[in-house]
């Protein structure tokens, strides 16, 4: 650049900063509401250089929040969202970058002239002169957000943050309830936007089992490998599904321990152990021996053996509340199941 040439700046009308810290919310959502919001504003015309109301779109390290994310703050309005899906994104593109109208509900923090946390039953103005009822404790509570919180959850908060630490985990999806393999394909597909090595096995689904999860996958190139006989329920020959399983374990010992992949699925690791096929404790035992710090190993089914739920770092349980098999008498369908 010259020295006679001065730097423009590209015009805007806002802009907004996606938190993807990782605190409150996972980074990856932060980048997906960022590329949602790329094509629902291309759409609309508001990432054009004319147009008055162009909008900027950045993600932005912690914004000193740490609940209720992902957080999406909107500049120079000074109003700041919490738990922004795609779906409350659209409304905020419409109704309040479009519309002018902020959306209410969604609004957990803006910049006022009075203190935010103003007494229950009274009222905190905006800059704009805006009258609106601050919320009460119960219902910041509610929502999930109390960004304030406690002393001691501020400090463990900051502490989290400057500490920065990151392993590899070990996640247990358990419980009675569907979803259990669904999650893990979700971090799949999350992780292979993000350019990870995936792998894993399934242990009971049938060796040519071709459902549309593993038709997905291997347009992706991600190998999720089944290797046994079919459900216990429906074997023939469970000496035969017992030894499939058991071989199982065997290659996906070398999988992990080959230092190959980021993310590993253990798919129907669970009954395996809870059969009494496999120790639970030696399986745990054999974790923390061989597997490479950094990977992150998903275990699925039902019965996680209380031993494994000890060692895991992340362990969520599936409960049914209700089935449309159970309720209905409709049976599983193709895209939803299989």
């Amino acid at each position: 650049m010259s020295n006679d040439t001065s730097p423009t700046m590209r015009p805007y009308a806002r802009h907004l900063l996606i938190c993807e810290n990782g605190d409150c919310a996972p980074p990856e959502a932060a980048a997906l509401l960022q590329q949602q919001f790329l094509e629902l504003a291309r759409e609309r015309g508001l990432t054009k250089l004319a147009n008055p109301q162009r909008i900027k779109c950045t993600l932005t390290d912690c914004l000193g929040v740490c609940s209720g994310g992902p957080i999406l703050a909107v500049y120079p309005d000074g109003i700041w969202y919490h738990h922004v899906d795609a779906a409350a994104l659209a409304r905020i593109i419409t109704e309040h970058l479009i519309g002018g109208r902020p959306v209410e509900e969604l609004i957990f923090h803006r910049l006022t002239t009075e203190p935010v946390e103003a007494p229950h039953g009274e009222v905190a103005t905006t800059d704009e002169g805006a009258a609106t009822p601050a919320p009460t404790a119960a219902e910041r509570e509610t929502r999930g957000t109390l960004p304030e919180s406690t002393p001691q959850a501020r400090e463990q908060r900051k502490a989290a943050r400057e500490k920065r630490v990151t392993k590899g985990l070990l996640i247990v999806n358990t419980g009675n309830g569907k979803g259990k393999t669904t999650a893990a394909l979700g971090v799949i597909t999350r992780a292979w936007g993000r350019d990870m090595r995936i792998g894993g096995i399934q242990f009971f689904k049938h060796e040519n089992a071709n459902y549309g999860e593993l038709r997905a996958l291997k347009r992706m190139g991600v190998t999720l490998t089944p290797m046994g006989d079919g459900f216990t329920w429906t074997s023939r020959d469970m000496d035969e599904t017992q030894a499939r399983a058991l071989h199982g374990w065997e290659v996906a010992k070398e999988h992990i321990a080959s230092g190959d992949y980021d993310i590993f699925v253990l798919d129907e690791f669970t009954y395996v152990m809870h059969f009494g096929w496999l120790d639970a404790a030696e399986v745990v035992a054999w974790l923390r021996a061989n597997k490479p710090p950094m990977l992150h190993l998903i275990i699925t089914g039902r019965d996680a053996p209380p031993v494994l739920i000890e060692a895991a770092d992340l362990v969520t349980e599936m409960r049914e509340i209700k089935h449309p098999y159970r309720d209905q008498g409709i049976r599983a369908q193709k895209g939803v199941e299989f």
